[in-house]
């Protein structure tokens, strides 16, 4: 069973398989045979009634019986390496990802190839299930798809990637292990995400002005527990290092006086400081320095980055005089993300509007901010770059570039002399002919720097999913975990469209 669009309905998803698949399909059609066993026998049980579900009673022998015969699903064939012959091998998924995500039928593709929603219908070449038993799968995934103890298929995942994916009202959790989709939590237009690794909390803020736009859930367990408003279209977030000041900023496009930027107190949540800089227009990219002392912030309509003082620890934050701008070249820079050297001495900026990256002297930076911040370096990547990440040694600077669906990568060896040494835009591992970078945002350094995570937002609809999406439906976005020493895949998770920000759980 393998992974396809989890939105496809009935009538829409009647596709054409790729080529390399349809291969695979007919040997394992020659190999098969007919039917699927006797279904309707005096012992079949009655499974709209089961309850409760005890997985190695009721669902493992629907699994042995239909899906693990010859060429199929058992440990000898695994076609695509799926093995459904327990709990623990469900869990291991195909080389496409997870096969079932608990409490969601609608991304689980275990299910939904056993419908006929989604091509090919499960069993390839045998009798389809029995509706019942397509329900009663169903019914088993939306109570949590659970083994015989009560655990579900992701309990045991202690480090986690989380990913907001805007485009269809999910935050997705990938375990960092295995790069594979384990929950999607439900909520309306999540813009970005961050982790409070010292309180184990999950900050989300909703692309919205609603008097909840900013959720805040126990990491560990998805509980939510407090939501607040946070101005209109509250964007990034990032707290000081000692853990009192969490800093957002709001991406407001319109016009009027909601260009602010937020500071609350990381504990209780209450506001802090309410910025609204005359003539800074739509703050969005946000840094802090790993002292904890500055913060800044790129506006995208001024071309220009606010830098503030935070006073962490010790009273209120305050905005210095001196802005850092972006070169007069005639068109919109459009700083879209800043983020800091690992020694805080220079200051990187994504410009969406030109394709380059600006390097400036933060060091510069004074008390008053009254001292110009000299632009110290320069260098061009592909077309309309959103987010950047450093490594912790400071030598490599990562690019997602949006419009380009390519990732640039920066040797800042010397910062005042960027030089971009390779651009990737990789093809899947398992299945060439199908891109993974499709119009990426979000991406980070793993917390221990080996691996770089790249989220793809997919948001123009022209990349494919492991199979086609149909007509009018949206085509799912990627999390694409690259080797950082080697630049080799290791990893891709599909998950819901406009994945947009990863933070971790490590």
């Amino acid at each position: 069973m393998t992974r396809s669009h989890p939105r496809a309905s009935r009538a829409s998803s009647r596709r054409i398989l790729r080529a390399t698949f349809a291969v695979a399909g007919v040997a394992i059609l020659a190999t098969a045979g007919g039917g699927c066993g006797d279904s309707t026998g005096p012992d079949r049980p009655d499974y709209d009634s089961i309850d409760p579900i005890v997985f190695s009673q009721h669902v493992q022998p629907i699994f042995s019986m239909s899906c693990n015969s010859a060429a199929c699903h058992n440990s000898t064939d695994a076609a695509f390496d799926l093995v459904l012959e327990s709990y623990d091998t469900l869990k291991r998924g195909s080389r496409f990802g997870a096969m079932v995500v608990p409490f969601e039928p609608r991304w689980s593709h275990l299910y939904l190839h056993t419908t006929g929603d989604i091509e090919p219908r499960m069993p390839l070449g045998r009798d389809a299930l029995p509706d019942d038993e397509i329900r009663f799968l169903k019914r088993w995934i939306e109570e949590g798809a659970r083994d015989d103890d009560g655990s579900t298929l992701d309990d045991g995942t202690t480090r986690k990637a989380f990913v907001a994916c805007q485009g269809e009202n999910d935050v997705a959790v990938v375990d960092m292990d295995t790069g594979r989709l384990v929950r999607l939590l439900p909520i309306e237009q999540p813009h970005s995400v961050y982790v409070d690794q010292t309180r184990r909390r999950l900050y989300v803020t909703r692309f919205e002005n609603a008097s909840d736009n900013l959720h805040v859930y126990d990491a560990d367990t998805y509980q939510l527990l407090q939501t607040l408003r946070v101005g209109t279209y509250p964007a990034l977030m990032e707290a000081t290092p000692d853990g009192t000041q969490l800093w957002v900023s709001n991406f407001h496009t319109g016009p009027g006086d909601e260009h602010k930027v937020h500071v609350l107190d990381a504990e209780t949540l209450q506001i802090l400081a309410i910025f609204n800089p005359q003539g800074r227009l739509q703050p969005h990219g946000l840094a802090i320095s790993s002292d904890g002392e500055r913060a800044f912030v790129a506006n995208i309509q001024t071309d220009d980055v606010s830098v503030f003082a935070t006073n962490a620890g010790r009273g209120l934050p305050t905005m210095l005089d001196e802005d850092i701008q972006l070169p007069d070249v005639g068109i919109a820079q459009a700083p879209q993300q800043c983020v800091l050297s690992p020694d805080d001495t220079r200051l990187y900026v994504s410009a969406q509007g030109t394709d380059h990256v600006y390097v400036f002297d933060a060091s510069a930076v004074d008390d008053l901010g009254s001292t110009p911040v000299p632009l110290t370096g320069q260098v061009a990547v592909g077309d309309g770059p959103w987010h950047l990440t450093v490594s912790p040694d400071g030598t490599r600077l990562w690019v997602a570039n949006w419009l380009e669906s390519s990732v640039s990568v920066i040797d800042v060896s010397n910062p005042d002399a960027p030089v971009e040494i390779e651009r990737l835009s990789p093809m899947h591992p398992d299945d060439p002919e199908r891109a993974v970078i499709l119009r990426p945002i979000g991406i980070a350094f793993s917390p221990d720097g080996s691996e770089v995570w790249v989220t793809s937002a997919n948001d123009d609809n022209q990349g494919g999913g492991h199979h086609p999406a149909p007509d009018g439906e949206k085509n799912p976005g990627t999390v694409v975990v690259f080797d950082a020493a080697t630049h080799a895949i290791k990893s891709v998770a599909e998950v819901p469209n406009f994945a947009r920000f990863v933070s971790f759980l490590p």
